[in-house]
């Protein structure tokens, strides 16, 4: 359950006192309901967008040949190539020479970017040329608010010598330490983590030997050898979403202990809360990160 924008310590972190935090009693069910909760909000509303690390290939076509061309959701662009024979062949442009990325015209905002722009300096091109498949882009896709901050550092690093491609198992030095903010703990099942270049998805953490269980080459990168003392980061999914997808997690976990019942009392101020639909809270703040067309 690759992805999540929530992990089961977080949401074990949020439940009432009656749900104790370290009890693995319900891990199933809140993996299996952190999932459903980010898949959830990823098409809430036509929202349509997905705040993870992707690395991936996608083409575009281009109906009427201008200048500016939109695309998904991108916060590191590796190439952009463009083809005149619909798709057959393409050649290179280069970033800041011949093109420029931005978000809706804007060339300063820290986040995601959605526009791509030619230079009118380009001598390759002065706009992008029409046809199917006509432009193509390798590049890290998903949305955040801050591209220099959408990686933590956890402040540990692996302390396998080395790590080979084929392990399933990282050992690093404190399992449930705080990472470079003095959260902690720094690693938790449902995590993304990112040693050099290759993501992994964390499946399990033993704070007793130190040893995180993962799956190796998440999201479109490749499975590699790393170094003794290479550092580890974590994935930060933007913070609305994540708060979003812990309260319709707990709130569905509740609702499930209830018998699936659509509502509740609360005796003390005489009060029935119905809470079958999404929480507005959550609603609220997914509304901020709706994809709206072009």
């Amino acid at each position: 359950m690759p992805n999540l924008y929530c992990t089961p310590q977080e949401v074990k972190d949020a439940m009432p006192d009656g749900i104790q935090s370290s009890t693995t009693k319900y891990d199933d069910e809140l993996l299996r309901l952190c999932n459903s909760v980010s898949r959830f909000i990823e098409g809430r509303r036509g929202c349509k967008r997905i705040f993870y690390p992707l690395l991936a290939t996608r083409y575009y076509d281009v109906l009427k040949s201008s200048p500016e061309l939109w695309i998904d959701d991108i916060f590191s662009v590796t190439t952009a190539s463009y083809s005149t024979d619909d798709g057959d062949t393409y050649t290179a442009l280069t970033e800041n020479t011949d093109f420029f990325m931005t978000r809706a015209g804007n060339f300063n905002q820290p986040g995601s970017y959605d526009q791509i722009v030619i230079s009118r300096n380009s001598a390759e091109l002065t706009n992008w040329a029409a046809g199917q498949r006509a432009t193509k882009v390798v590049g890290l896709w998903g949305f955040v608010v801050d591209r220099s901050d959408c990686w933590r550092n956890t402040s540990d690093t692996v302390r396998d010598n080395p790590l080979t491609a084929g392990a399933t198992s990282l050992t690093v030095s404190d399992a449930d330490g705080g990472d470079i903010w003095g959260m902690s703990p720094r690693f938790q099942a449902g995590q993304i983590i990112k040693v050099d270049s290759e993501y992994c998805e964390v499946t399990a953490v033993s704070t007793s030997t130190n040893v995180l269980t993962i799956i190796r080459g998440r999201n479109g990168t490749t499975a590699a050898q790393h170094t003794l003392a290479t550092a580890i980061y974590t994935w930060q999914t933007v913070d609305d979403i994540k708060q979003a997808a812990i309260i319709t997690a707990v709130k569905q976990f509740k609702r499930g202990l209830q018998g699936f019942q659509d509502g509740s009392a609360n005796p003390t101020l005489g009060q029935m809360v119905y809470v079958k639909q999404l929480d507005p809270e959550a609603e609220a703040l997914i509304e901020a990160y709706i994809k709206h067309p072009y």
